[in-house]
């Protein structure tokens, strides 16, 4: 049977990126929640988004400039530019507080209209400064999820197992996982969505900085007691995998997550070892083959 679709959220997961969901009924105005727009959007958005409220901000100082034509001097004159195009270069003068040279106020009334703008140009960029370090500053652990799990026996029972590796040159300090199956549960005739978490026979790791190999043992009290692959292709459940810890170059919490669906488990199938001793003794771990699975012999 072919399998089903990953989940919204198991696609984002896999991505780092938010879910492919539709929103109806909400209410909220984006101007309501700009902050958190801002951090999420990405980097070419952020700069996008920063260059068209420089101009805009611009074009609106320059409109009222322009309404003094003579208020504007260009080297003791007025008649070298058109008075808009004046205005605007005399805006970004004064909201960059870069100095007058050529172009210098000449009016009261451009005085007073470039003190209200130098005051709001002061907070523009110190809010764009201040977004830019906020989206540097974020954590993010760069943590490789392997892109298939397995299930072999271990210890004489069927295990579920996947690999986490901590792709930074550090450690990742207090990590724990936390791994929950999303299965689809009919209550009364109605379909809900639901999370069953699964017992690790590790859940948590003093220190993270290689490769972890995070296990689920499938006895009587798993949810995947007795289930083959195809039986968990075609119910369409799938493995939500959340891991925590601190990063202990910038001691802030990280966070990762990960999702496998349909045929991203495979049974009766085993990875191949990425650990290796050089002649010199030197402990080595090959990313290359992180993502390896062979077949067990039946």
């Amino acid at each position: 049977m072919p399998d089903s679709p990953p989940s919204a959220l198991t696609q984002a997961l896999r991505t780092s990126k938010t879910p492919d969901v539709r929103r109806a009924g909400a209410t909220q105005a984006w101007h309501q929640d700009i902050y958190h727009r801002l951090i999420m959007a990405n980097w070419p958005v952020f700069f996008a988004g920063f260059a068209l409220a420089f101009i805009g901000i611009n074009l609106l100082f320059a409109g009222l400039y322009a309404l003094d034509p003579a208020g504007v001097l260009q080297n003791g004159e007025h008649q070298h530019d058109s008075v808009l195009f004046r205005s605007f270069l005399f805006s970004v003068h004064t909201i960059a507080t870069v100095g007058y040279g050529n172009l210098y106020p000449d009016s009261t009334y451009v005085n007073c209209i470039v003190v209200v703008e130098i005051a709001i140009g002061i907070q523009v960029f110190a809010l764009g400064s201040g977004l830019a370090f906020a989206r540097f500053s974020i954590p993010r652990a760069r943590i490789m999820f392997s892109e298939v799990a397995v299930v072999r026996r271990f210890e004489g029972y069927p295990t579920l197992m996947f690999r986490a590796a901590n792709q930074r040159n550090n450690f990742i300090v207090e990590a724990s996982v936390r791994v929950s199956i999303l299965r689809d549960v009919v209550d009364e005739g109605r379909t809900l969505r639901r999370f069953t978490d699964l017992a690790l026979i590790r859940s948590s790791s003093p220190v993270f900085a290689l490769s972890w190999l995070v296990m689920h043992r499938i006895d009587e009290t798993s949810p995947l007691y007795g289930m083959t692959q195809a039986e968990f292709a075609a119910q369409g459940d799938e493995l939500i995998v959340l891991m925590t810890g601190i990063d202990s170059s910038v001691s802030q919490p990280v966070i990762a997550g990960h999702g496998y669906a349909g045929s991203s488990i495979l049974w009766d199938h085993e990875f191949v070892d990425v650990m290796r001793t050089d002649d010199q003794g030197q402990r080595w771990i090959d990313y290359s083959r992180f993502h390896a699975v062979v077949p067990i012999p039946q």
